[in-house]
């Protein structure tokens, strides 16, 4: 993006907010489509006659100038509808003028030489969503969004070019499977598909909780989909996106999340379900046969055989997890704990088998700068990351739906302690307390990158599942390139061993980090290869698994050096999902670390030492952990499968080592 657009989009958002809000019902012209380099191509009528041209913008200090490109000049059709009449001075009045979705009225003066200059006394906006312009997570101009810090401008979803194009993800239907979902809230209602939700506590087709305490699921459908140019509130990433709500974590069975998931006639027609949930726990999470089934048999058959897609949060336990047993609860920090690090990650999101199936895309959380938000769970099986925000005091959060009303949700008038003035009903911005600025979390970052799947979806229609995250890979933003922090290392028994890697470069050329995946969701550069993609032209997916039984080996106690095992695949494939099935029957396997490297030399961290997970990992046939920075390299040579103990005393051995390739 040129460095002038961001300027100027920024002070058309603070004259929007200083002006009053005319309608533009009484417009005689149509709107007039201002592109991201603010260059427009209006019908303007002169004298009887109906002409077009594109008119360029460029900036002279304050002065805010468009010229015409003499070579697009044309007459049009006489009478053409929606031409701007034109005075004997070439004044331009643009009624209505439609920029990232928003419209606003000037006048354009003729000055010389085929320019005309913007008379901004005359500017005024309909503010059609009067909140996006502190929602950073969709452009970043170093907003605050009422905390006390700022972003770094460009911080985003990139997607500049997909809002001016006007990419809504209209034709999409998504889900979001959650505690529960406002159907009436005045900023999501519009795109509710009517009688589409169900609510497993009662029956009906109405999800909204009940509660009054934080409304998760209504906020994070507003992240996604929040309806756009209503007046009230702020937008989507994708905001004509159709919604359906699942209240599945007021009410978890297995057969309730296989209702939500597509294992019903009521989910069978979403296309994008969004996961904004996990697991805290001290043990590895497995699925349920049935889940396994769901993913691996009927999620391939939705959406007319291109395959539903599942998007998850990757978890909020970076720092620390709050543990719920039984009746009792309590925060869990593996700074606490004899072996515990603060710059590793707490909780590993390989310890949920969900977020390690091929059929998942796994989401991180960044900050308003652009790196990784201080709670985001990293993993090896992370597929891409998105704004998540932090908690709206001392650095943004994200702006987004919240229960109607002052009496529940985030935002209520008699918050005890407010992270900032808008949480308590803000009189200009957020008097009904609607909206909250404080959002924060994975589940942030899921329904971001399930808006931005679904305006992927709308370009191309045609997509697979696969596609799509393949184009997710390909065009994700290597953000925050130094990652300052995310390589460790640690000294086991005097010998040093990089527990933490920050960046690698795979043999295929993909960047991959296990706090950020291939990188941040770049909007524009996906829809872009979108338009163009072939649909399913990926080859054949071949589904190989690799390893024979062998005889438990001791893991040397409190040693860098740890034992090894390795596994030769002749067949040459080009990978596209890699996972370890590991069995290990140590006593304590937060002392454990366990990491693969492949035939290339790329090295993997699929459990770091000192995380939460202490026990789960001796099942008989083992547990699923997956990596996808080996994604587009050979399959064909030696994989080293090594597992370490970072602390003396508990002893144990590996029982188990397979390799699942999935490839072409």
């Amino acid at each position: 993006m040129k460095p002038h657009i961001l300027k100027v989009f920024a002070l058309l958002s603070v004259l929007v907010i200083g002006h009053s809000s005319p309608s533009f019902a009484a417009c005689s012209t149509g709107c007039v489509l201002i592109n991201s380099d603010l260059s427009m191509t209006p019908c303007v009528e002169y004298q009887g006659v109906s002409y077009t041209f594109k008119l360029n913008f460029s900036q002279d200090g304050s002065n805010l100038l468009w010229k015409m490109d003499a070579s697009t000049f044309k007459q049009s059709q006489s009478g053409a509808a929606n031409c701007i009449p034109v005075g004997s001075d070439l004044t331009i009045k643009v009624c209505c003028a439609d920029f990232m979705n928003y419209n606003y009225s000037f006048t354009l003066n003729y000055v010389s030489e085929l320019t005309w200059k913007m008379d901004t006394t005359t500017f005024t906006g309909t503010p059609g969503d009067p909140l996006f312009p502190f929602q950073w997570h969709i452009s970043n101009t170093g907003q605050t969004t009422f905390s006390t810090g700022a972003g770094t401008p460009g911080e985003d979803l990139h997607m500049t070019q997909a809002m001016a194009s006007r990419l809504t993800g209209a034709g999409i239907i998504m889900a979001i499977l959650d505690y529960g979902l406002e159907i009436a809230h005045e900023d999501l209602k519009a795109n509710v598909i009517p009688n589409g939700s169900y609510n497993f506590l009662n029956g009906t087709t109405d999800p909204t909780y009940a509660k009054t305490d934080g409304d998760h699921g209504t906020s994070v459908a507003g992240i996604a989909a929040a309806v756009a140019m209503n007046g009230v509130g702020g937008r989507g990433v994708a905001p004509n996106t159709s919604l359906k709500g699942f209240n599945i974590l007021s009410a978890q069975t297995t057969q309730n999340y296989v209702v939500s998931m597509g294992g019903n006639a009521l989910s069978q027609n979403v296309d994008i379900f969004n996961m904004s949930y996990g697991d805290d726990g001290l043990s590895y999470e497995a699925l349920s046969d049935s889940l396994r089934n769901l993913l691996s048999n009927t999620s391939p058959t939705l959406r007319g055989g291109k395959g539903a897609i599942y998007v998850k949060s990757s978890g909020n336990g970076f720092q620390s997890m709050d543990i719920e047993a039984g009746q009792t609860s309590y925060t869990y920090r593996c700074t606490d704990q004899k072996y515990g690090r603060s710059d590793l990650t707490c909780q590993n999101a390989d310890a949920e088998e969900e977020q390690s199936r091929p059929e998942v895309i796994t989401v991180g959380a960044l900050n308003a700068n652009g790196a990784r938000a201080s709670y985001s769970t990293a993993g090896s099986n992370l597929w891409v990351c998105a704004p998540g925000g932090e908690n709206g005091k001392s650095a943004p959060g994200i702006l987004t739906t919240d229960a109607s009303g002052c009496d529940r949700g985030y935002s209520q008038k008699n918050l005890t302690d407010p992270v900032n003035s808008f949480e308590t009903g803000d009189a200009t911005y957020n008097p009904n307390c609607n909206y909250t600025s404080a959002f924060d979390g994975t589940s942030a970052a899921a329904p971001a990158a399930s808006g931005a799947i679904a305006l992927i979806l709308q370009a191309n229609p045609n997509l697979t599942r696969r596609d799509v995250k393949y184009i997710l890979a390909k065009t994700a933003r290597k953000n925050d390139p130094d990652s300052p922090g995310a390589l460790v290392t640690v000294s086991i028994n005097g010998s040093n061993y990089i527990a933490s890697q920050g960046w690698i470069t795979n043999a295929a050329g993909f960047h991959f980090h296990n706090w950020y995946g291939f990188g941040a969701i770049d909007v524009d550069a996906a829809v872009a290869l979108a338009r163009t993609y072939q649909a399913n032209s990926l080859p054949a997916l071949s589904d190989k698994t690799y390893g024979a039984a062998f005889d438990p080996v001791a893991i040397p106690d409190n040693s860098a050096a740890g034992v090894s095992k390795t596994i030769d695949v002749a067949d040459d494939m080009t990978i596209e999902n890699l996972m370890v099935m590991v069995a290990t029957d140590h006593p304590d396997t937060r002392e454990v670390g366990i990491e693969i490297t492949s035939p290339s030399g790329a090295r993997s961290i699929l459990l770091n030492i000192g995380s939460a997970v202490q026990t789960g990992l001796n099942a008989t046939n083992g547990v699923l952990l997956a990596s996808n920075a080996f994604f587009g390299e050979k399959s064909k040579g030696t994989w080293t499968l090594k597992v370490v103990d970072c602390w003396p005393g508990n002893t144990g051995s590996l029982k188990l080592f397979n390799l699942r390739i999935l490839g072409y």
